[in-house]
């Protein structure tokens, strides 16, 4: 591992603030979904893409990242990130079409967020990087939580436009505080392999890697937009099924942080990979049945809540442990989100289009099971080989 290397005094407040941009821009948005068509004079149902599009940035720009990173630094990347992230969610108040261009570039930054954080951290903080990585990933569920409930008393006092616009001054907020670390941007030279790192797409333990990532993004995504659905399906009130989704959240904070302080203690995470994988089958299972009662649905957002948090997070973690480079946590980081991504992506489509031809849950919540069976196999291979 690289020796701790100096850093800007403001690293610790930036790489906070970064993990509050990584999820809430987003996250927010559905939220309003109905105000956002009322006010653009479009279908309700064809503002479905605006959870689609990130997805789709995270999975095709990772490897770009990486690559632009490796050119012009870490630091610098983070910069024009936030930058974009302000321009881009400012847009999306103006119309219908800026709400698209917008949302397209708020999913770059946050791709260029999702990949360079565990490769910051590494560098700077080679001896914290547990902890470290854990206060970024609760700022990330917190805020996460925070804005999906925020928004809509927001919209109902003021306008949602109110409410994206303070999402964007976060983001302006965000990039300003991240200025000081600029002065220790560092970038690849010519033919400098250290700083370039290795071929990530050459390592079959990363592919143990990615596979783990992108299923288990299959199961949190289609969690996040099925699960309220399924709950008032099976009986309980709108407000009963949103508030089950922000339990969904919730519930996660403990295992954001406490996961990979854990994590970075132990040589073999497999009993915490084996654990959330059979926490998230047991959600799977409990949502198979069609039961009443919100106390019941609890459980399930607790159950899948602590399994999709506990793998992702983990992770995140695994990048920069299974490394010995930040150049190398970069590349293993931008390798696992390109495809694993866009493995996630597939996730709430499929789970939709099965309910839609089927008419019931059932289907839908089998191919949920299989994706945390298949996570947490990948996963225990993964785990294999202390390093990539």
């Amino acid at each position: 591992m690289e020796k701790v290397k100096k850093h800007s005094p403001l690293l610790i407040v930036g790489l906070l603030l970064l993990g509050v941009c990584m999820r809430m821009p987003i996250t927010s948005i559905p939220s309003v979904v109905a105000e956002i068509a009322q006010t653009f004079k479009v279908p309700t149902t064809s503002l479905g893409i605006l959870t689609t599009i990130p997805l789709l940035c995270f999975g095709l720009l990772s490897s770009v990242v990486s690559m632009t990173a490796q050119r012009i630094g870490n630091e610098l990347t983070l910069t024009v990130a936030m930058v974009l992230m302000f321009i881009g969610s400012y847009l999306r108040i103006i119309n219908y079409s800026l709400l698209m261009v917008g949302t397209v570039m708020v999913g770059m930054a946050i791709t260029c967020i999702n990949v360079l954080l565990p490769a910051i951290v590494t560098d700077k903080f080679p001896d914290r990087m547990g902890s470290v990585t854990g206060m970024y990933n609760t700022a990330m569920t917190l805020f996460a939580a925070i804005g999906a409930y925020a928004i809509t008393p927001i919209a109902h006092h003021s306008s949602w436009q109110t409410a994206v616009i303070i999402i964007s001054a976060i983001a302006l907020i965000t990039a300003v505080v991240w200025l000081p670390n600029l002065k220790y941007n560092e970038r690849a030279g010519a033919g400098d392999e250290a700083t370039a790192g290795t071929n990530m797409w050459k390592k079959r333990n990363a592919w143990w890697l990615l596979l783990f990532f992108g299923f288990q993004c299959f199961v949190f995504y289609s969690v996040v937009a099925w699960l309220p659905t399924i709950a008032k399906t099976a009986g309980l009130s709108g407000d009963q099924a949103s508030m089950i989704a922000g339990l969904l959240q919730l519930f996660a904070l403990p295992f954001a942080f406490a996961v990979p302080v854990l994590a970075a203690k132990m040589t073999n995470r497999q009993p915490i990979m084996l654990a959330a994988g059979i926490a998230s089958m047991l959600g799977a299972v409990m949502m198979f049945f069609s039961v009443n009662s919100f106390a019941y649905f609890c459980v399930v957002a607790l159950l899948l809540g602590a399994g999709s948090t506990t793998t992702f997070v983990l992770a995140m973690t695994l990048f920069g442990l299974k490394t010995k480079s930040a150049a190398d946590t970069r590349n293993l980081s931008g390798m696992v989100q390109s495809i694993g991504y866009l493995i996630a992506a597939l996730g709430p489509v499929i789970v939709g289009n099965l309910n839609a031809q089927t008419h019931n849950w059932a289907a839908s919540v089998v191919v949920i099971f299989v994706a945390a069976f298949l996570f947490t196999v990948f996963g225990m291979l993964a785990e294999r080989h202390q390093y990539i």
